[in-house]
């Protein structure tokens, strides 16, 4: 799959995420919509994949995150969505135990916050929904003990009852109060870059059963 890289500060924690909710959306808007439906999309972590870099001197770090779960509603009609998407902060692995070990004890402090996680409220697609298409998603990221507004843009396809998920984004790290790692000689950027493919189960629930979408 194709990623859309953007600058982003230290370490991935959410990007996985964000795309999640990205596909949640475009599946939920193509064709085939049950009548009275919202859409449910259910992650799978194995097919999952979160990549993070960091531009850096001498070095620029790279690694994975590894998705936890994720289970996100969608109303096809209004686009409003609903869910949690979940990272397991601990999991960092650059291949390099000593950096894994700073970044998951001093920066994300994944004892105190084990999850960063994305929760989507709103979804909107962007020309047609067949075949590939572009999808914006809306919503709130918690990361370190902090809520955040973010939106991500990514790329959807439904195929049969699977979404296929793509998209990247790029997290202020240090403004948002996390700890710059740059030490010395060596030094980070203050944001990271974050690149997420996903693959999620789609299936219908009633609306009329939920009482969060009732009246809107």
């Amino acid at each position: 799959m194709v990623s859309w890289a953007r600058r982003i500060g230290s370490r991935s924690w959410m990007p996985a995420l964000l795309l999640v909710l990205l596909i949640s959306a475009s599946a939920a808007a193509a064709d085939s919509i049950p009548p009275g439906k919202l859409a449910v999309l259910k992650f799978d972590p194995a097919s999952t994949t979160i990549k993070y870099s960091i531009s850096g001197w001498p070095h620029s770090p790279e690694g994975t995150f590894q998705l936890k779960s994720g289970l996100i509603r969608v109303d096809p009609a209004t686009g409003k969505m609903d869910g949690i998407i979940v990272v397991n902060a601990a999991s960092g692995n650059s291949g390099n135990s000593l950096r894994d070990a700073r970044m998951r004890d001093s920066v994300l402090e994944a004892q105190r916050f084990p999850d960063i996680t994305f929760a989507p409220e709103q979804a909107e697609s962007h020309g047609s929904t067949r075949g590939e298409f572009p999808v914006t998603v809306r919503g709130v990221m918690s990361l370190h003990g902090g809520q955040h507004p973010f939106t991500i843009d990514g790329r959807v396809r439904r195929v049969g009852n699977q979404v296929l998920i793509k998209c990247s984004f790029s997290i202020p790290y240090v403004a948002w109060g996390l700890e710059d790692p740059s030490i010395l000689m060596f030094r980070v950027s203050k944001h990271v870059d974050i690149n997420v493919t996903a693959t999620a189960a789609l299936s219908w629930v009633s609306s009329a059963t939920d009482a969060r979408y009732r009246g809107r």
